[in-house]
């Protein structure tokens, strides 16, 4: 988040000359004093058309970046760290489920990579629509059993994402999945205030709320590169900041609320791996019970830990 608040920081003004928005300046303090991108933008009272700016900017960014990396995938040039993962995840099962409040697709990309199917709750290809129960269905396949048909799920990754993604579009009032440009800012759901303005803001909530009862049924949860910094997820996935599951994290910094949730959460098996500080990549492996190792590997990036763990 920190380099989208960087590059906020650089392109919105310019976007402001026609739309003035003096609320704009509280974030870019609130960013230069220490805050992360969510609270910034959670303290301004932004007009609409600055939310706009918003919006179709971060979504220019990121689908920037997004394209370098699928051009690397396809040709051949690199191999992302959670094709590796996916290969190893899916010997345990042949259903996972995923939620992440990221817009691109990497994680799409790279799990079909691995060779396993995502359900990304639309059906269609180019005009995807909103269809959960078609979407699990392409999913299935049937056999026999005795006399029966019955079915099984194929190996698939179902993918939840409550903030939205670069391939959702309003197209004559209705969420449309498609992966090709449109001429239009897809929807999805910038940091901060915005979050309760969307018109579209029921599909977000069905995201939402069909990832949580995934989340309610897991056994097993694990934490990927999450800061704990978004109130709309952890009201349901760790309420007060308290994990009731065993958990795995993984990130390069623990945030603030990342080790509240550790420290809350005692008497649940929750191991956290992060680097032991800007300087020195090795990771400090954490526990729910207050006990640390330092070991000389670096674990708590997705690559490291499938090479060190896996």
């Amino acid at each position: 988040m920190w380099p989208l608040g960087e590059h906020l920081k650089k392109v919105i003004p310019e976007r402001l000359i026609t739309f003035p928005d003096t609320a704009w300046e509280d974030v870019v303090v609130a960013l230069d004093a220490g805050d992360h991108l969510e609270a910034a933008m959670a303290k301004a009272d932004l007009k609409a058309t600055t939310v706009d700016a918003i919006v179709a900017t971060t979504a220019n960014l990121i689908l920037e970046k997004e394209l370098e990396v699928v051009e690397q995938v396809l040709s051949g040039a690199k191999v992302l760290p959670f094709t590796v993962f996916v290969k190893h995840l899916f010997k345990a099962g042949k259903k996972f489920h995923l939620i992440t409040p990221n817009y691109d697709r990497l994680i799409e990309v790279a799990t079909e990579a691995a060779g396993v199917g995502v359900n990304t709750r639309f059906v269609g290809n180019l005009i995807g629509h909103s269809d959960p129960k078609r979407s699990a269905d392409s999913h299935r396949e049937s056999f026999m059993a005795g006399k029966n048909a019955m079915f099984r799920p194929v190996p698939n990754l179902c993918v939840y994402k409550p903030h939205g993604s670069l391939d959702w579009f309003d197209i004559g009032g209705s969420v449309v999945r498609c992966p090709m440009k449109t001429g239009q800012a897809p929807l999805i759901i910038t940091p901060g205030a915005s979050k309760y303005r969307e018109s579209f803001r029921w599909a977000f909530d069905d995201q939402r709320t069909a990832g949580n009862k995934c989340v309610a049924n897991a056994t097993r949860l694990m934490f990927i590169g999450y800061g704990f910094n978004d109130d709309h997820l952890e009201q349901h996935i760790c309420p007060g900041l308290k994990l009731t599951k065993p958990t795995v994290i993984i990130t390069k910094q623990l945030s603030e609320n990342a080790q509240k949730v550790i420290a809350s959460s005692g008497g649940v098996q929750v191991i956290a791996l992060c680097a032991v500080s800007d300087g020195d990549p090795r990771t400090r492996i954490t526990n729910s019970s207050g006990e640390q190792l330092i070991v000389d590997e670096q674990l708590w990036h997705l690559d490291g830990f499938n090479k060190g763990v896996i």
